[in-house]
């Protein structure tokens, strides 16, 4: 129990969580250079003995960068998913439910709405305890409510987008960074041979491929985000389009 307690309280805690997967990160990264500068003699791997810290070593210093935006978007990801499911951003079967207590009548659904923790019934709730005012004050308390509720849902997204798209630019640099890297050999040696030239594009490539690695699940998961929030926004306009017409009826209108 007391370990649960200690992973919601990281996950809630923003920079606490976001310093923890750093620092794991960076410990993975001391570990792997001291691997690496024990290994300096010995012959290089093929592609098939390499490990992941192998592949990020010869990402260059622009892995790290990476890494650290991987963890970011890792951390931040968690935060949301997790604050979705506590605020009750579940849509399913909402309507048919909201719709059978309609039927039932005002009083019905308003101990409906009062007992249910869903963030639709939370704004909704706001309405009906002010059903017996005027149509328009109503649907302005529903619009209010909703726009703090959808708020918090959206609340820091652009950052899980900004991120993604940083990512492959952060590996287009280090592709150039690579690049460089091959081309100084010229300066270096007066005639260097493929084996001096590889390097440098392999790092070239690695930090592309790295970008792309982390964009790409960084956009799913952005865009998995934005259709929870569609759909609840579709189901709150629906049930709050339900609830403005039973008002209406009730005052007569």
């Amino acid at each position: 129990m007391k370990t649960n307690q200690l992973i919601n309280h990281l996950i809630t805690n923003k920079p606490i969580f976001y310093l923890v997967i750093f620092l794991l990160i960076t410990q993975i990264f001391v570990v792997q250079q001291k691997q690496l500068l024990s290994q300096e003699q010995n012959p290089p791997k093929t592609p098939e003995q390499e490990t992941i810290l192998d592949w990020i070593n010869k990402g260059g210093g622009t892995m790290y960068f990476l890494g650290l935006i991987s963890s970011i978007i890792i951390g931040f990801s968690l935060e949301r998913y997790y604050f979705f499911r506590k605020s009750g951003a579940n849509t399913k079967n909402y309507f048919n439910e909201f719709t059978k207590k309609m039927e039932e009548g005002i009083d019905s659904l308003e101990d409906f709405l009062k007992k249910d923790s869903r963030l639709i019934s939370r704004v909704l709730r706001e309405a009906i305890k002010v059903k017996d005012k005027d149509i328009a004050f109503v649907e302005k308390q529903i619009e209010n409510a909703s726009t703090i509720e959808l708020g918090k849902l959206e609340k820091g997204l652009n950052l899980l987008s900004n991120l993604g798209n940083l990512a492959p630019l952060l590996g287009f640099f280090g592709t150039v960074v690579g690049m460089r890297h091959s081309f100084i050999q010229f300066v270096v040696k007066a005639a260097p041979t493929a084996k001096d030239l590889a390097a440098g594009v392999e790092e070239a490539l690695i930090t592309t491929q790295a970008g792309l690695l982390i964009a790409i699940p960084t956009y799913l998961i952005y865009n998995l985000f934005l259709y929870k929030i569609d759909s609840v926004t579709i189901e709150l306009e629906r049930c709050g389009t339900l609830l403005i017409n039973k008002l209406q009826e009730k005052h007569g209108n």
